[in-house]
């Protein structure tokens, strides 16, 4: 059969899609982009919001009206909280987040249903390893945790994703790393739920997996995707300080720059605190990249917490800030919690907060004209190459070669990355 997988949500998500295909293509099938036909369309959903939500529900509705005769099979996060809501919109199966590791045993089934193992985590033993890659072999996803341990109040992943930290062996991540490294990968993104509880499952740190993936030999660099603040601590920093791999681009989730909200959010720490790391980090590296996350409008929020999450964004001058609508996530705290805020409201202060982050990024950005970066050149388009450099700014490039790594010197901003030319001596 052919298959086309499509991706909503997180870094983890895509990671899943890429060892979906390759255990698919085992078993026989064919996978194909989501513009063809295919005879199966598999949906790796997301649920961290109402909109992400939506946009899998629509999906859905989509591929069955241009593709009747099409099976659609929804897996992940959204059916993992809500198993029968994707049937209702159309979808003939629907799997969890667990089923995803054989996926081949439910796509060809004859009647509507649905797998899902509402508490996979406390049993499942399963890890998954990528073989092949991505076909574009330019930047690869490792997921090397699962799970969250933490409390967030706004929060339903952790329901979907399960409570328990479950950290793939450094051993099995360092011989996957080494696979896709061979296979010509240049860049290694570190993933998981919640990536800063690596290792407390195994007595391992986060840091002892970088120090080995550190040995692997080759021209490649590592990112990391996300660490929350509380774990970001000294071996963290230590890291950044002596690794000759590691980009210098960290995203770190704020939510909130009032105390009041990160107190109410369960967050455990506070806006100081955060503004701590970023010193930090900059101390290591005054350029040092720091995109974030911004939940506007959390239940009690008032205009004087908004202002402050504004300040906070312009003091900490993100390289990039995603900036989300709180969305009632059913079985969390938040939901139930009084004074929450009007849809209007927080359409017009995320329209307001977009504006000034874009404008502290582009100020952010304007610091680097002139000077030379590495860019991974991932493709070409409209006569233009395109690529990310360590700090994760986006270029347009005249000339590159895709799959490498160049030295890039930065002559103009633009509103969504820079323009860069070939560094000379």
């Amino acid at each position: 059969m052919k298959v086309a997988i499509i991706t909503f949500g997180c870094k983890v998500n895509q990671y899943e899609s890429e060892y979906m295909a390759e255990v698919l293509e085992e078993s026989g099938h064919i996978i194909v982009p989501e513009e063809a036909q295919a005879d199966v369309y598999i949906i790796n959903s997301c649920a961290v919001t109402h909109t992400a939500e939506s946009k899998v529900k629509n999906k859905i509705r989509r591929i069955k009206k241009e593709h009747p005769h099409s099976k659609v099979v929804v897996v992940g996060c959204y059916p993992q909280l809500s198993p029968e809501e994707p049937l209702r919109v159309g979808a003939d199966t629907v799997l969890g987040n667990k089923e995803k590791k054989k996926i081949w045993k439910y796509i060809d089934l004859e009647k509507p249903s649905f797998f899902v193992d509402k508490a996979y985590w406390l049993r499942d033993g399963k890890v998954e390893k990528l073989k092949a890659g991505y076909i574009e072999k330019t930047r690869a996803f490792v997921k090397v945790e699962d799970g969250c341990d933490r409390s967030c109040t706004y929060c339903a992943i952790r329901l979907a994703r399960g409570t328990k930290i479950r950290s793939k062996p450094i051993d099995q991540s360092v011989e996957e790393i080494e696979s896709l490294v061979k296979m010509g990968f240049k860049e290694i993104v570190i993933t998981g739920i919640n990536l800063g509880r690596y290792g407390v499952d195994i007595d391992q740190h986060l840091t002892d997996l970088l120090w080995e993936i550190e040995k692997i030999k080759g021209n490649f660099r590592i990112r990391l995707s996300s660490l929350n603040p509380e774990d970001v601590d000294e071996k963290i920093y230590d890291y950044y300080k002596n690794s000759s791999k590691i980009c210098h681009h960290l995203h770190l989730s704020l939510q909130s720059g009032s105390n009041r909200i990160l107190k109410k959010m369960n967050r455990g720490y506070t806006k100081e605190e955060f503004m701590d790391i970023v010193e930090n980090l900059r101390k290591i590296d005054p350029y040092f990249s720091i995109t974030t996350d911004i939940i506007v409008g959390f239940p009690g929020e008032t205009e004087r917490d908004f202002l402050e999450s504004i300040d906070t964004i312009k003091k900490s001058k993100f390289s990039k800030v995603h900036a989300f609508r709180y969305s009632k996530r059913t079985g969390t705290p938040a939901a139930l919690m009084e004074d929450q805020i009007p849809g209007n409201v927080k359409r017009d202060r995320i329209s307001y907060l977009e504006s000034v982050a874009k404008e502290v990024a582009k100020e952010y950005r304007k610091n680097f004209v002139g000077k030379n970066v590495k860019v991974l050149v991932e493709n070409r388009k409209n006569g233009f190459y395109r690529g990310y450099d360590q700090y994760y700014i986006y270029h347009e490039m005249p000339s590159g070669r895709t799959g490498e790594i160049r030295e890039m010197k930065i002559v103009h901003v633009t509103d969504e990355g820079v323009v860069s030319v070939e560094a000379r001596d």
